[in-house]
């Protein structure tokens, strides 16, 4: 969800369409969603949506910040021939508010399709170490200081994520992670050295 994506939204009184635009991609057909799936997400906060051979997972949430989004993964899927099936995977965040706008718009319209561009990337959430025990054994060596930094780097680019709190696990050079959500904590999992008797071809992995 790094570039923003715009979506075309048409409402009738039992379906609504959707079909997405970014530079990346342009969905090959509109994606119809029965109104009474929507109830359903408000009433269970996710539902998965078939649509011939494609799907979607719609999820409602709260981002960092306090804004109610829906996010929808789409599996934009075709026949490829051979009992076979080929497309893209495709995530899209919008704010709900909007959405619902868009779709009440459309009604009055007689199905006149809005466009709504989805919410912009936030930023990586704060990362806080409580325990600094094994963070000073990691720094004092060259390669693991890098390793650390690249993996941490690279990973908990998650957008419901406020903070991640990192603890010392019991294994050397190895952590305890807490995610905190605005609505409480979240994933809880290891950030875990392998190979540590080789810490040249080491590598850190996450574990959940």
């Amino acid at each position: 969800m790094n570039q923003r994506t715009m979506v075309k939204i048409s409402a009738e009184k039992e379906v609504i369409t959707l079909q997405t635009f970014s530079r990346e991609y342009r969905s090959s057909q509109r994606f119809f969603v029965l109104r009474s799936k929507l109830e359903e997400l408000n009433a269970k906060g996710k539902v998965i949506v078939d649509d011939i051979h494609s799907f979607a997972i719609l999820r409602l949430c709260q981002t960092p910040g306090g804004l109610d989004v829906i996010d929808i993964k789409f599996s934009w899927l075709s026949d490829a021939g051979g009992r076979r099936l080929s497309g893209k995977e495709e995530c899209v965040r919008l704010s709900y508010e909007s959405f619902l706008t868009c779709i009440e718009e459309s009604l009055q319209l007689g199905g006149q399709c809005r466009k709504l561009l989805s919410v912009p990337a936030g930023k990586k959430p704060k990362i806080e170490f409580s325990s600094r025990h094994h963070l000073k054994e990691v720094v004092s060596r060259k390669r693991l200081r890098r390793k650390l930094g690249k993996f941490l780097d690279q990973h908990f680019d998650w957008e419901n994520a406020q903070s991640i709190f990192i603890t010392d696990e019991s294994e050397p050079y190895s952590f305890f992670f807490t995610e905190q959500t605005v609505q409480g904590t979240g994933i809880c999992g290891g950030i875990i050295l392998h190979g540590r008797d080789n810490i040249k071809n080491a590598t850190y992995g996450i574990h959940t």
